[in-house]
């Protein structure tokens, strides 16, 4: 038995009009069967299973094992097409981890990302207005208290620097300015406005928000993802699909620690260690990974006499 070609079975099912789960339906298959196929991950597709499809895809058996054409990703019925752009190796191993966990393919929750990003950094806009509201109104209270503070004046009720900076905050806001850069890197803040352990990495507002969404939905004996840092220059840093993680590393917490980060690069792992069979091959070839990437960035801190290996 041969394996059916992920893209080739993506295209025809596009060209027919078909969700993953419409196919699944039609043919009698079952939908989990498509989406390990379109993943990549089916191993050889039995007999029985190629022919359902290909009668569903009004195709030639033989037509699902073949690449398709360079044409046939501009085709008027096909809208897909490639993605040029890199993402860290860390971003590519969470994709393929989300993919298992939720049973969906990884296409599906990159087409998904820009309208979840846009949800997300929406809702931190607006909370952050909402609190910003707030505490005007908090301001103006308190300055409504003059009168019985007749004795004093100034900044004791009225901060004008404070209502300097709430501008600066409503205009960050209006400029979807989601890290505030716009805020702390203003000429007329002051250092006394922002906390001494500020890091503009770890405690943007932005990421301020993920942290309280992912608090909301964790569960007890849940693992919830995390996020650690946004910074400007490099990849967001976050946690998710330890578990999964787990499963593919066959246990070994070294390993799937080795594959949150970044180490071992799940995308480049051989089709023929993804099938049954093929565990302990597997977890050689994790290791080699992991070993080759602790090497290469012992070498380059090497100078700085941090030990990585451990």
């Amino acid at each position: 038995m041969s394996t059916i070609n992920p893209e080739k079975l993506i295209f025809l099912r596009k060209e027919a009009g078909l969700t993953a789960e419409a196919l699944a339906d039609a043919a009698h298959v079952g939908r989990a069967t498509i989406t390990r196929i379109e993943n990549g991950k089916a191993g050889a597709t039995r007999t029985e299973t190629v022919k359902r499809l290909a009668s569903t895809l009004k195709c030639q058996p033989a037509d699902l094992f073949k690449p398709p054409e360079p044409d046939q990703a501009r085709s008027l019925f096909n809208d897909r097409a490639p993605l040029d752009l890199s993402i860290s190796t860390a971003a590519q191993n969470a994709l393929e981890l989300v993919a298992m966990r939720y049973n969906e393919t990884r296409e599906t929750i990159l087409e998904l990302a820009p309208l979840l990003f846009d949800l997300v950094a929406r809702e931190s806009l607006f909370e952050r207005n909402e609190r910003l509201t707030e505490l005007s109104a908090r301001r103006d209270a308190v300055a409504g208290m003059d009168r019985h503070f007749s004795h004093l004046g100034g900044r004791f009720l009225h901060d004008w620097q404070a209502e300097e900076v709430e501008v600066l905050e409503e205009t960050s806001i209006r400029n979807r300015d989601l890290r505030a850069s716009h805020v702390l890197e203003s000429d007329s803040i002051e250092d006394a406005f922002v906390p001494l352990d500020y890091d503009e990495e770890c405690d943007n507002p932005f990421v301020g928000h993920l942290k309280r969404r992912i608090q909301a939905v964790q569960r007890d004996g849940d693992e919830a993802p995390s996020i650690d840092v946004w910074p400007i220059w490099r990849s967001p840093t976050y946690d998710i699909g330890g578990q999964e993680a787990l499963v593919v590393a066959q246990g070994d917490e070294e390993l799937a620690r080795a594959i949150l980060t970044g180490a071992i690069p799940l995308a480049r792992l051989p089709k023929s260690l993804r099938v049954p069979g093929a565990e302990e091959a597997r977890l050689a070839w994790m290791r080699q990974q992991k070993a080759q990437h602790d090497e290469k960035l012992q070498e380059l801190l090497g100078d700085l006499l941090i030990d990585v290996t451990g």
